[in-house]
């Protein structure tokens, strides 16, 4: 657990309780561990977490009655796949994205963000109790 775990922490009738992370800045929760992450990311590292960090046990986990079963290949079942024609515009408008973040990159002198053009870098570290192999790892995607 983290050295700075009372940031996340609030009293409430004499007792700790977590904090709402909604009225906390980015910078609370980058000190109490945690990365900018997708929630597909977020539910596959709670299931790697409840597997002991075993990537074949979550694919044979077989708790079917857990809300996040479904999604514990990192990706969602319940999306529809995308026609030719919406996988084309959409690589069509991701290329214009990117070409439009190297140009900005290249007058200013700053870096690309390749996974998000325009926004700034998130933390260098990854959460607490993962190990950055997990945050890096690409098995399951998001969709």
């Amino acid at each position: 657990m983290s050295g700075q775990r009372h940031i996340g922490l609030e009293r409430q009738d004499g007792y700790n309780v977590g904090r709402d992370p909604r009225t906390m800045t980015t910078e609370d929760l980058e000190q109490l561990g945690h990365a900018r992450v997708s929630p597909l990311r977020a539910l596959r590292l709670k299931c790697l977490d409840c597997c002991n960090g075993l990537a074949r046990e979550v694919r044979l986990c077989t708790a079917v009655d857990c809300p996040s079963w479904p999604f514990r290949m990192g990706k969602n079942p319940w999306r529809r796949p995308l026609t030719g024609e919406e996988r084309a515009e959409r690589q069509a408008r991701f290329a214009g994205k990117t070409a439009a973040a190297q140009l900005e990159a290249q007058n200013s002198g700053g870096e690309i963000c390749a996974s998000h053009p325009g926004r700034g870098r998130g933390p260098q570290k990854p959460s607490l109790g993962f190990p950055a192999s997990l945050l890096e790892e690409d098995t399951g995607g998001a969709s």
